[in-house]
Formats: C-alpha cells, sequence, structure tokens
C-alpha cells in the first residue's frame, strides 16, 4: 500500500542564513507533527547554510558522540557546539527534546532527537532570488497546502494548525499570521518590531487586532495557500523582490477567492541589526512598489502616499510664496506625529526614536519609488537573510 504525503508543505527560500537557519528547524521539528514536509531551497548560498540544513535532514551529529553524560550540565553551562549555526543550550529531556552526550573534539556536546517522521528536503539552486525559489520549492511540494516562513524566522509551536484553522471554506485560498520579536532580538531589532507593528496600519505588512478576519495580504514569511491557487495564480513574479507576496495576494483577491489573517499563528521574525539596514530595506519595498504601480496601476493606500507628500509640498510652497511668515508650519507635522505616538507608547523617548524612524521610512520609501532602484530588487538579487 503507497504511504500518503504529507498535507502541509512548508517553502523556505534562504541565502547566507547561517546565523538564523538552525533555529528555524529547531521550532520546526519541536512541533512534533508528522503531517509535512519541510523544503529548503538554498539559493546559492556563499556561507554553511545548505550544510547546516542538510546536517539536519541526517539527524545530525548522532556519529560525533561517544556516550550519555551521566550528569546534566546546569542550564547556565556554557555548552559548545560542533555545528555552526544550531543552537546549543539545555532544553527538558521529555518528548523529542534534547539530550546531553559527551565525547568529540569539543567536550560536551547538544544532541537533537528529530522526530520521528520529519521530513527535510534540501534543493540547492544558483541564486536566482526569492521569488524563484519560492517557486522551485511549490514546485516540489507534495502537500495540498503550501505554507511560507523565512529563514530568519522561527514559528510558534501552533503555527502551522492555526494557519489550517482560517481555511473554512473552498473559497479561502490562503491564511496568514501575526508577527513578534524572537527572544535573543537586539535592542534594535525589537524597537523596529514595536514601530512596524504602530504603523502596520499603513502597510498591511504587520497587522493589529485579536480575531480572525478577511484582509488582502499576507506577507510570506507567515502565509499557507492552497497548492492549486498559487498554480492557477502562476506563482511569484521572478523579476520581483520584495512586493512578490503583495502581486501574488493581488492575482488571488482578482480571482474571487478569500485570504485571511488569524493572530494565533504567530512567527517570531528578525529585524534589521541597523538603522542603515532598515533604510535600504525602505528603499528596497519603495522600489518593489513602483513596479507593481506600472504594472497594475495603484491598488494600495500605501501607493497613494507619494501623491499625498507631492500635494503636500505642493501646498506648503504656494503658502511660503504667499507668505514666507508661514515658515514654521513646515515643523507642524512633528509634533503632531510625537503626540500620536506617544498615546501609543507612553514613552517620551521611544516616541521621538518612532518619529526619527517614520521620517527615515518615508525619505527612504519613497526615494526607492521615484528612484526606481528596483533594477536589483526587482530582480531579487538583494539575499534572503530579509530582515523584514
Amino acid at each position: 500500500m503507497e504511504t500518503p504525503g504529507p498535507r502541509i508543505s512548508v517553502v523556505i527560500p534562504a541565502r547566507n542564513s547561517k546565523e538564523t537557519i538552525g533555529k528555524c528547524l529547531d521550532s520546526l521539528a519541536a512541533m512534533g507533527r508528522d503531517d509535512f514536509e519541510v523544503i529548503i531551497v538554498d539559493d546559492g548560498s556563499t556561507d554553511t547554510t545548505a550544510e547546516i540544513c542538510e546536517r539536519f535532514s541526517g539527524n545530525y551529529g548522532e556519529d560525533l558522540f561517544v556516550k550519555r553524560s551521566s550528569s546534566l550540565p546546569s542550564p547556565k553551562t556554557s555548552i559548545s557546539c560542533p555545528l555552526e549555526g544550531l543552537r546549543c543550550q539545555r532544553k527538558p529531556s521529555s518528548g523529542h527534546d534534547m539530550e546531553f552526550f559527551e565525547g568529540g573534539p569539543g567536550g560536551t556536546f547538544l544532541h537533537k532527537k528529530v522526530p520521528p517522521g520529519f521530513s527535510l528536503k534540501v534543493i540547492r539552486v544558483g541564486q536566482g532570488g526569492p521569488s524563484r525559489a519560492r517557486n522551485l520549492g511549490i514546485e516540489a511540494a507534495r502537500g495540498e497546502l503550501v505554507a511560507f516562513t523565512d529563514a530568519d524566522c522561527i514559528v510558534d509551536q501552533h503555527w502551522l494548525a492555526e494557519l489550517e484553522k482560517g481555511f473554512t471554506g473552498p473559497d479561502v485560498a490562503g491564511v496568514g499570521g501575526d508577527q513578534k520579536s524572537p527572544d535573543d532580538e537586539t535592542e534594535t531589532g525589537r524597537l523596529l518590531q514595536e514601530f512596524m507593528k504602530t504603523i502596520g496600519f499603513m502597510t498591511g505588512y504587520i497587522k493589529t487586532g485579536a480575531k480572525m478576519k478577511e484582509t488582502v495580504h499576507n506577507p510570506t514569511c507567515n502565509s499557507m495557500y492552497r497548492k492549486k491557487v498559487l498554480e492557477e495564480v502562476n506563482g511569484f513574479d521572478e523579476e520581483l523582490w520584495p512586493g512578490e507576496d503583495v502581486e501574488v495576494d493581488l492575482k488571488i483577491k482578482r480571482r474571487g477567492y478569500k485570504l485571511i489573517f488569524n493572530p494565533e499563528a504567530v512567527v517570531a521574525h528578525y529585524r534589521p541589526k541597523t538603522y542603515r539596514d532598515f533604510a535600504r530595506m525602505m528603499r528596497r519595498y519603495g522600489a518593489s512598489q513602483w513596479y507593481l504601480v506600472k504594472k497594475y496601476g495603484f491598488f494600495r493606500k500605501l501607493h497613494f502616499v507619494p501623491i499625498a507628500l507631492f500635494i503636500a509640498l505642493a501646498g506648503l510652497i504656494s503658502l511660503l510664496s504667499w507668505d514666507p511668515r508661514f515658515w514654521p508650519v513646515i515643523f507642524l507635522p512633528l509634533p503632531v506625529m510625537f503626540l500620536w505616538f506617544y498615546l501609543k507608547t507612553q514613552q517620551v523617548r521611544k516616541s521621538l526614536l518612532f518619529v526619527y524612524l517614520f521620517i527615515v521610512t518615508m525619505v527612504h520609501w519613497n526615494w526607492g519609488f521615484f528612484q526606481s532602484e528596483g533594477a536589483t530588487a526587482r530582480r531579487g538579487r538583494g539575499g534572503m537573510k530579509c530582515r523584514g
């Protein structure tokens, strides 16, 4: 009798993600389910990303250990690990969690027992961008549902179950969820996560709300689709990144399907480590939206931001031409923004930082939009340590 295939295929594009891919795979294995497969598409990594994944798929490290340690180290004990990129820390020894061994070249090692039935496939290709990587994952997927996350994400134990809950009828083509900061996120990363959550109403990238609801877009760091619908809309535009998930959702919605947001389906997502990286990310986003506007016209609230800014600037110039004494009006938006952020955060310092980040966002997003720096972004060559 033929063994039935997995119900769900989890596709993860990865490029030079050695710092986080082990944590991502740890979290997927910790779900303890045997009805899904994981497909890593390594997009020409020049670090050890692919090797980490391949070792994981082979129940890694078993031959490196000699005997069971008679005494387990305390949770605070520093533990060396033979595999770069994998977490080395104590966890409860029940179920399919961690066990400690001793011996081998590094002293006391941490050994993971991969749950029975955990299926991981690694596809190694030359660099072609996240969109192509996801399309290759869809092509290789055996499940009727295809879930996406990023190599810099850690999924919740109930992630897949919560995404499945959103498929309440045949007209639901996709379901997405919420994002939060990982436990070991940097201070800058946490601040950026909170800022993006606060202004999420503008972009739809990070949503607010505590109830399951219909939406127009779910980012591919946390989403699941019916495979047949992805094939129906011809997958992702391989000339576009970022923003390829926005286009896929637009094509799906225009075919009459529904998209659902479930806040209980959670991934922890690492953000840029510096404000400079965040600014670059905003330029890429702006460039990708210009590409989409040229292709489909204006279809998101975000697309009207450049028009609004142009009208505001033209009005300000006209006002100053009429009477230069109105120059203080230039600074009026700053206290308004500060007050709005303060009402959200109740913190003066954080509100000031959010005003700064909002200015950075507007400047660099519009820079990318108008300059269309997307020649690189649209080719998807920017790498996939997505950070946002």
